[in-house]
């Protein structure tokens, strides 16, 4: 009988260890220390150019400048031989302009929506993918369930999470790695419809304002890993920026 308790305790001890070892929280923790160990993320303003590249629209190339000391935000994108920048100013007033200039053609608004409806999502998503770890601060409501895995050949923890309000998905996977606590990428999953969703693949670390981000950033479908598309941080404007 002392045996079959003693097995048991030690089997109970295996298992605890086991939890505290992938717990979700402190690994999210120690991975935004890796990524941000000075903690600037809240107030780092980005000014980075981004070439975008999709399967549909190889051309993309946008410019994002967003500071999150007082939540500012732009984004500049061509549309054929146009650009157009979607704002949101100090203050939070919305404004988008084509070719520098408010367009009032409702033709040429909808055809490159123009609609400063848009801005906040572009905002929000922007914010969001481009300050992960760190960003999941302000938008995660609780990680689900947290495991080891496999991502892109290498062993991860993956962290199953819910956001706060639907980016693209509420559901997101998180992964990071074992080795080196860097999120090595995620996955955007909508539980009721299992055919539909996106893995991004992250590629190179890059330090921009102290903050070690994912330079590259390749898109895939979930359900057959199809390529769709890349955002490329651009090295010369890395290099400006660094001066």
């Amino acid at each position: 009988m002392r045996l079959i308790i003693l097995v048991l305790l030690s089997l109970l001890l295996v298992r605890c260890n086991q939890e505290k070892e992938i717990n979700g929280k402190l690994i999210l923790e120690k991975t935004i220390r890796q990524h941000d160990s000075l903690d600037l993320w809240s107030t780092t303003h980005l000014n980075i150019h981004i070439q975008e590249p999709r399967i549909s629209n190889p051309q993309r190339y946008s410019i994002l400048k967003l500071n999150n000391a007082t939540n500012a935000f732009s984004l500049s994108r061509n549309k054929e031989q146009h650009i157009a920048e979607y704002i949101i100013d100090n203050n939070g007033a919305n404004l988008v302009l084509l070719d520098g200039k408010i367009e009032t053609d409702t033709l040429l608004i909808k055809k490159y929506r123009l609609d400063a409806s848009r801005n906040t999502g572009y905002r929000e998503f922007y914010q969001l993918l481009y300050g992960l770890p760190m960003s999941l601060d302000n938008a995660l409501k609780e990680i689900t369930h947290t495991s080891e895995s496999i991502f892109k050949g290498e062993e991860c923890y993956k962290l199953e999470i819910e956001l706060a309000k639907p980016v693209i998905s509420k559901y997101w996977n998180l992964f990071i790695s074992k080795s080196n606590m860097e999120v090595k990428g995620i996955e955007i999953i909508s539980p009721d419809k299992p055919d539909q969703g996106e893995r991004i693949y992250f590629e190179e670390s890059i330090l921009i304002n102290g903050i070690k981000l994912p330079r590259m950033r390749h898109w895939y479908e979930l359900k057959d890993n199809k390529y769709t598309g890349s955002d490329l941080i651009i090295k010369e404007v890395l290099d400006e920026l660094s001066k």
